[in-house]
């Protein structure tokens, strides 16, 4: 029987990083919103959904299927740091919030800077998910704590700076792709370029 394979294509992986996406976006507004009536719960919704997004963008980044310059390229995420470990409250496993309002100093935003492959997988390793509404010390939208930094800080993407990352993701276009194998170390290298740094190559 045959062994199939082929090249990684990204297309698949944008689909569905773009349905997640506008799902994770419906469910956090049914989260804020008084009256809304359904038969699902939109918290789980929103879970589902924004870490299947971060899937798909992590996806990406580790089969090369976004350039490299985009790849290492970092954001600014807003961020805020925990409380002194004495004070500090870890949440129930089975809670995707928890003393939120006690563990974190929300008064005091600090802002990190993070590469695409970083913050997704934040999101995919995320303690807590939670959604802000209508607090002053932060726009709509996500409260996320990785099981990684969970009791030094939690992170804040408002619904339309989670919109702009994946859609930089989205956009992000490989033009160029090369792989070679190096018979002396043994080793595989590649290079991932846009349509920018191709031009730039032919000049």
């Amino acid at each position: 029987m045959p062994i199939s394979s082929k090249r990684w294509e990204s297309y698949p992986w944008k689909n569905e990083l773009q349905l997640q996406m506008e799902r994770a976006i419906a469910h956090g507004l049914e989260v804020l919103d008084d009256d809304f009536q359904g038969d699902h719960s939109p918290l789980d919704m929103m879970e589902r959904a924004i870490v299947l997004s971060a899937f798909a963008i992590r996806r990406m980044v580790e089969k090369k299927l976004v350039t490299d310059a985009f790849a290492a390229s970092k954001r600014s995420v807003r961020s805020f740091k925990a409380v002194s470990a004495a004070e500090f409250r870890p949440p129930f496993h089975g809670d995707s919030g928890g003393s939120a309002f006690s563990n974190y100093h929300f008064a005091m935003p600090v802002m990190i800077d993070m590469t695409t492959g970083e913050l997704a997988n934040e999101i995919i390793h995320s303690s807590q998910l939670m959604v802000v509404d209508g607090e002053a010390f932060a726009a709509d939208g996500f409260l996320i704590a990785s099981d990684w930094h969970l009791s030094r800080r939690v992170l804040h993407l408002s619904f339309a700076e989670f919109e702009g990352f994946v859609r930089s993701v989205l956009r992000d276009d490989v033009a160029y792709m090369s792989d070679q194998w190096n018979p002396e170390t043994g080793r595989v290298s590649s290079a991932r370029l846009g349509p920018s740094e191709l031009s730039k190559l032919k000049r």
